[in-house]
């Protein structure tokens, strides 16, 4: 076996640490009028609802450790490891955001049993012919609805129609059922159900947004009350008035109290394209968190992630024509930084991005991330340039050596292709 580069071993030493360890974890941030940070808070109400939570999650974090080192080992040599990853993913998420160790160790087992028989990776690819999803190698809805939707936009490119109907949509085709559904997803009880809903509250809501508006998948059919329903969730019931953004609520003494995030105000604001009441506060919001650890400010453990720097600059440019003058001044100046930081820190020679914490689950997933912050600021695109006149006559150099790397490397990304695919029409090729 070839020995691995620097770039492979950061990502087994940082992504699946983070990934495993600290998943969902931000460390700064208050929640509700206590002195106890999100993760602290976290912690404490897992081990109300079992005792043992610490010792027994300690027990499995080295052996998923040692699986996330195999499947990030093989995606650096080129092998397909889509089935391993989705697992990875999904016992990753267990891991972080459930008690539920039964669960654990059998989706550990599955993965063990992946890589063990790497014929069975070809699943990743698949519809299921049981439902009409994709992504079979999960096992919880939210993730299958998340391969789906990636998936579908991918086949949408190519005319490719699915063989089977996507029935899972089923679970949430009314009204009622939405709001069901919502209702049980957007507020967390840790000390009593051993479970926080954050991402999948998260993933679902983007993703139903984004299927529900455009009536995908084609040919299923929506009832004609859903869309007005999802518009309703969305601005009205899901959405913290105080602050603008969206984000989970945690059960507390009194009452739920919001955590906002940081990736849930962005896919609100970007799948509804900035048409959104209050941008104004978005922006407040936005500039009073910049210091913050992510859920709720950009920073991973004090530093810089591409992903959420992505997610910032987005709000911003979103926000840049209801905001102040002071307000461009400070979002100019952030996302200056954060630029540097891009192109002199997390741009490798070539063509890649080093690993950071939050956000990348696959050496797939961080090249998209440093791409799409780098397009989406305007960085080799004068015109989308919204925050500042000044020229980089270093970008056309840049962006020949991202697309050189991307091109050589997507036909083996872990999450099947379809990051790269979508960076490569970021940087309009």
């Amino acid at each position: 076996m070839a020995r691995l580069s620097d770039r492979i071993v950061a990502l087994v030493v940082c992504a699946v640490f983070c990934l495993i360890c600290c998943a969902a974890a931000g460390k700064s941030q208050q929640i509700s009028a206590g002195d106890a940070s999100y993760h602290t808070f976290r912690e404490r109400q897992f081990v109300a609802f079992n005792p043992d939570y610490k010792s027994l999650r300690a027990q499995r974090i080295e052996r998923a450790q040692a699986l996330g080192r195999q499947v990030v080992e093989l995606e650096g040599q080129g092998r397909d490891t889509a089935c391993a990853h989705q697992i990875l993913m999904e016992a990753a998420w267990l891991l972080g955001n459930t008690a539920d160790f039964a669960r654990i160790d059998r989706r550990l087992d599955d993965l063990r049993n992946v890589l063990d028989h790497p014929e069975i990776e070809v699943l990743g690819h698949q519809q299921d012919p049981a439902d009409g999803s994709w992504g079979r190698c999960y096992t919880e809805w939210f993730f299958k609805l998340d391969g789906t939707y990636a998936h579908l936009d991918r086949a949408s490119t190519r005319n490719e129609s699915p063989n089977v109907a996507p029935r899972f949509l089923d679970r949430v085709n009314s009204p009622q059922k939405l709001r069901k559904y919502f209702t049980a997803v957007s507020v967390s009880d840790i000390t009593h159900q051993g479970l926080d809903h954050r991402r999948e509250m998260n993933e679902s809501m983007g993703d139903l947004l984004r299927f529900i508006l455009q009536n995908r998948p084609e040919g299923y059919a929506w009832r004609p009350s859903v869309k007005a329903a999802m518009m309703d969730l969305v601005l009205n019931r899901l959405r913290n008035p105080q602050t603008g953004w969206w984000g989970e609520r945690y059960v507390l003494p009194g009452k739920p109290e919001w955590v906002d995030d940081l990736s849930m105000t962005f896919h609100m604001i970007r799948y509804l394209n900035g048409n959104v009441p209050d941008m104004q506060k978005v922006v407040d919001t936005a500039l009073a968190v910049r210091d913050l650890d992510y859920p709720v400010g950009w920073l991973d453990d004090g530093r810089y992630t591409n992903h959420n720097n992505m997610d910032a600059a987005v709000l911003f440019g979103f926000g840049w024509n209801s905001a102040t003058e002071a307000q461009r001044k400070m979002m100019a100046a952030e996302i200056d930084r954060m630029l540097n930081w891009c192109i002199t820190e997390s741009l490798q020679p070539d063509g890649s991005f080093r690993i950071t914490g939050y956000g990348d689950d696959s050496v797939e997933e961080a090249d998209y991330f440093g791409i799409t912050f780098l397009t989406r600021i305007g960085f080799f695109d004068r015109s989308r340039r919204f925050w500042t006149s000044r020229d980089f006559p270093q970008a056309l150099e840049i962006r020949h050596r991202l697309l050189a790397y991307v091109a050589k490397h997507e036909a083996t990304g872990a999450a099947g292709g379809s990051f790269y695919e979508n960076a490569l029409k970021e940087l309009g090729f």
